[in-house]
């Protein structure tokens, strides 16, 4: 049944997507400028990670509404994310990748993306950096590492490749090393990226994509100290509600911790917050 679901969910997508409302209501007292050297949280699979000054952003879509599911809550004002100077889109679906949304970005601001993603981003105004696995992008601040992801790329594809076209990133600071799992099935890639980058922080998109037992392997292959699920509170499932925390949250706590940290919308998490040794993850 699934198997037949999921293409008729997409082509109602594709239909509601052409029509549907533009950004959503910016609001500063839910979303002010975010704090230096640490993660900031923005629903769904957005967070703001500054870098000694120098934001990074994570697949921000800002739309009031998505696929016939209706935002909750405003979204960041432009003020907010005037420090960003790189955007990562980890592929092109279109609840990570909104043209709109990033033309309000500051000019200054690079983009890096998979390839199927570049063709969507032309009309943006922004530099559009194509990555791939291994890839790396030198900024004022620090690095980033194109890494795989297990996920369709494609703007409707419907079969999960770790093949370079969906992305993972690895940001490397002086202070902390913040791996964005972009959308990914549990696969051996966290494991190479754990041992390639040594993170200190994993921003994990959870939810649809992960499990509570698979999110926590994932966070042990990683070897990360520290775990923020992403993909949630922003957007409701398509039919049935909810995506108001985290999935299976309570296994999360369970079997990560201490690690797992799950912020609120808007809320931020020093990166000094992940401790420098190697027993931190049970």
């Amino acid at each position: 049944m699934r198997r037949f679901l999921f293409p008729l969910l997409l082509a109602a997508g594709a239909v509601g997507w052409s029509g549907c409302a533009g950004l959503a209501r910016p609001d500063a007292s839910v979303f002010p400028p975010p704090a230096r050297d640490a993660v900031t949280f923005w629903g769904h699979a957005c967070a703001y990670v500054d870098i000694d000054g120098v934001g990074v952003v994570t697949d921000p879509v800002f739309r009031s509404s998505l696929f016939f599911r209706h935002r909750r809550g405003p979204a960041p004002p432009p003020s907010s994310y005037a420090g960003a100077r790189v955007v990562l889109i980890s592929h092109a679906h279109p609840d990570h990748l909104d043209a709109a949304t990033l033309r309000t970005f500051p000019d200054q601001a690079v983009i890096l993306c998979p390839e199927p993603a570049a063709r969507y981003l032309r009309d943006t105004g922004h530099e559009v950096r194509v990555m791939r696995p291994g890839d790396v992008y030198a900024f004022e601040t620090g690095s980033i590492v194109a890494v795989d992801a297990y996920h369709m790329g494609g703007r409707w594809a419907l079969h999960a490749e770790a093949d370079g076209r969906a992305l993972g990133y690895v940001i490397q600071g002086d202070d902390a090393v913040i791996y964005y799992s972009g959308d990914t099935g549990y696969f051996t890639g966290f494991a190479d990226a754990g041992w390639t980058c040594d993170p200190d922080i994993l921003m994990l998109n959870v939810n649809g994509h992960l499990k509570g037992t698979d999110a926590a392997r994932a966070a042990w292959a990683s070897r990360a100290r520290v775990v923020i699920p992403l993909h949630w509170g922003t957007f409701p499932y398509w039919i049935f509600g909810g995506n108001e925390r985290p999935r299976d949250e309570e296994t999360m706590k369970r079997l990560l911790g201490d690690a797992l940290h799950v912020l609120a919308v808007g809320q931020s998490l020093p990166l000094s917050a992940a401790p420098h040794q190697r027993d931190a993850l049970p």
